[in-house]
């Protein structure tokens, strides 16, 4: 049965880290196991990313493997070690596994990087654009938007914790006058929110504008999400239609991490996509 001691994003990554380490030694799951002292089941379990692993057992493993200190027994360890903020655990049952999971990352990252063509990022969504987003879709009580709403709100805070991480949003210019309601003070008070957001040190926010839109065929709206520390590990959330896709494959994600970096140099820089924000907040 599966394991709902860790999101399931960081047991698939542990357990694809271990089915290669146990294919670079041409060992079958029955042998691990069997020297191991494990079941064949539960080892299956664990690389298929069914089933939590405790840190210990996990060392000991990478131990068998012969995987020394360094950035992947580090980041692995790590994983296995953290859990998830309070606030994301009160909301199981509420809120799907999927977007759980994105805020378990986003709590524990080092460096955030979102690429949004339509719509402003989440993660600097006033209350009001998001529910307007919400309740265009298919939501079957007025309360589950609400618990949507609030959840939004809640993954904001790791922009305003003490060590927060780097925010790299890259957004279409288009995104700045395209409106989600009649009401133009939404509009606005998002606007003034990207203003406000923009000025952090620790967020580099680009605008993609629209003499440069040949580039937005590119790219699907995607996260990158490096986790602590700095540079180990990186994790790919694509969004397609109302689902997220966690792209864990290091050659996949290296392919997204280069495209993200082709998007960014055709932005403006910072100075410049804040001045053409100041300059839409000021006309609205």
């Amino acid at each position: 049965m599966p394991s709902g001691n860790a999101p399931t994003v960081r047991q698939r990554r542990i357990g694809s880290a271990l089915r290669k380490a146990r294919d670079h030694h041409n060992l079958t799951v029955a042998t691990v196991a069997r020297r191991f002292g494990r079941s064949q089941g539960w080892m299956s379990m664990v690389e298929n990313g069914l089933q939590a692993i405790a840190p210990e057992e996990l060392s000991d493993l990478l131990d068998f493997y012969g995987i020394d200190d360094g950035p992947l027994r580090e980041s692995l360890l790590h994983l296995a070690t953290h859990k998830p903020g309070k606030w994301v655990r009160e909301r199981e049952g509420r809120i799907s596994a999927a977007a759980l999971d994105l805020a378990s990352l986003e709590e524990d990252a080092a460096e955030i990087r979102t690429f949004q063509p339509c719509i402003v990022p989440g993660l600097l969504q006033v209350p009001d654009y998001t529910r307007e987003l919400i309740t265009a879709g298919p939501i079957q009580h007025p309360r589950n938007a609400k618990w949507l709403v609030d959840f939004r709100v809640s993954r904001q805070q790791v922009l305003s914790r003490p060590d927060p991480p780097r925010y790299v949003p890259i957004i279409a210019e288009a995104v700045l006058s395209n409106r989600v309601s009649g009401d133009p003070e939404i509009q606005r008070a998002q606007i003034r929110r990207l203003a406000e957001v923009a000025r952090l040190d620790h967020v580099d926010l680009r605008v993609l504008s629209s003499s440069a839109s040949k580039y937005l065929w590119l790219a699907s709206p995607h996260h990158l999400i490096s986790l602590r520390p700095p540079g180990r590990l990186t994790v790919s959330v694509v969004d397609h239609f109302a689902q997220s896709i966690f792209v864990e494959d290091e050659d996949k994600v290296a392919a997204h991490v280069e495209t993200f970096e082709l998007l960014l140099s055709a932005t403006l820089d910072k100075t410049a996509s804040l001045r053409l924000i100041d300059e839409i907040a000021s006309q609205s």
